[in-house]
């Protein structure tokens, strides 16, 4: 992982929700400010586990110094402090994209008024396919430009398919397609404007008066941003394919799919994404530190008190967790098997990860 934090400014942690990419992304800015990095970890997760892992009772919006917190948990366990950085923000996704509004708006601060009035915006804004995804980009791209830090990483945010990150800026763009605004906004034929006045009458009589003008407001107001919204779309991808840019793929052996694990390495290899590897989290095997009952064990245990009946009882449990072991071997010859990509395993835990402690011993594996 050290490689890894060298001469990268960016690190996108991607994976399906529950695998541990919020951990696994606090670990690394533990890492990297251990490494002499002033590192940012950006999380979008509605259950504020780094909030929770760091001892906070919440992230906000701005980012948050959490140094101090490291190097407390670093001294409590006899190790010198961090001789970089380490900060936590969590975007408000409703503010964050009021601020993109405004940033696409410029100097017509009429137009950007005019879509924030719309009760339309709030639904957009919250419940749209893909916003808080692209979102999680845009504020990436805002503090790698603010010049404030020299590693940036980003929590993706939780859902059940790995792609749904990089497909987001995708499905947004689809919605400013000039052939479906205008279909609202600016029909092209009597016919066609006919047919789309009586859809929006019936669609009022059944949603309330105003709301539909409200939705016209509010979308050729979108319309009007298009063009600089294509803009900001193309600056962000062309940051996500930098040299100085890496993606993990985060997984656990249990929520292992070979065939999404597929898709996103090809659709990040078409797409010409710098691709680094996989983290693996709550790997059984390291936490015992084998996957088959060695010989010398029995006679280990039995010079430290262990007599035949525990010894034998001991090696019963293990044989039940053969197929557990068997499956991450495999899960991991698997990975290891991507050409140019790497495997880092972290190891099973018996509890959560709620202190900076824990997230300490992670970026010590991850080392």
């Amino acid at each position: 992982m050290r490689e890894l934090l060298d001469g990268r400014k960016v690190l996108v942690c991607c994976g399906s929700g529950g695998v541990g990419k919020t951990t696994t992304s606090a670990a690394l800015g533990v890492l990297a400010a251990r490494e002499g990095r002033n590192a940012i970890v950006i999380t979008i997760d509605p259950a504020k586990r780094l909030a929770t892992a760091l001892g906070l009772e919440t992230l906000g919006g701005d980012p948050t110094d959490i140094t101090a917190i490291v190097n407390r948990a670093l001294g409590a366990q006899g190790l010198p402090p961090a001789s970089g950085k380490l900060a936590a923000i969590m975007p408000d996704s409703e503010k964050t994209f009021e601020n993109f509004i405004r940033s696409m708006a410029g100097t017509n601060e009429g137009l950007a008024k005019r879509l924030f009035k719309t009760s339309i915006y709030k639904i957009f804004a919250q419940e749209f396919s893909g916003t808080n995804e692209y979102l999680a980009m845009e504020k990436l791209f805002d503090l790698y430009n603010s010049g404030r830090y020299d590693l940036v990483i980003l929590d993706t945010p939780p859902s059940a398919n790995t792609l749904t990150f990089l497909d987001a800026p995708k499905r947004l763009a689809e919605f400013f397609d000039d052939r479906i605004i205008r279909w609202f906004v600016e029909p092209g034929s009597r016919l066609l404007a006919a047919g789309v006045r009586k859809a929006l009458e019936i669609l009022e009589r059944i949603t309330g008066r105003g709301f539909i003008a409200e939705m016209l407001d509010f979308v050729s107001g979108l319309f009007e941003l298009r063009a600089q919204f294509i803009e900001n779309l193309r600056q962000v991808a062309r940051l996500l394919r930098q040299d100085d840019v890496a993606f993990l793929m985060v997984t656990s052996p249990e929520r292992l799919r070979k065939e999404d694990t597929q898709a996103f390495v090809r659709k990040l290899r078409e797409d010409a994404y710098p691709f680094w590897g996989f983290v693996v989290n709550r790997v059984l095997s390291r936490a015992i530190g084998a996957t088959k009952w060695a010989a010398e064990w029995d006679s280990e245990l039995a010079s430290q008190g262990f007599d035949a009946k525990q010894i034998e009882t001991l090696r019963m449990n293990f044989r039940e967790l053969q197929p557990q072991l068997q499956h991450e071997a495999d899960a991991s010859e698997y990975l290891k098997n991507f050409s140019g990509t790497r495997v880092a395993l972290v190891a099973e835990r018996s509890s959560d990860v709620h202190s900076v402690s824990a997230l300490v011993g992670i970026a010590d594996e991850l080392a």
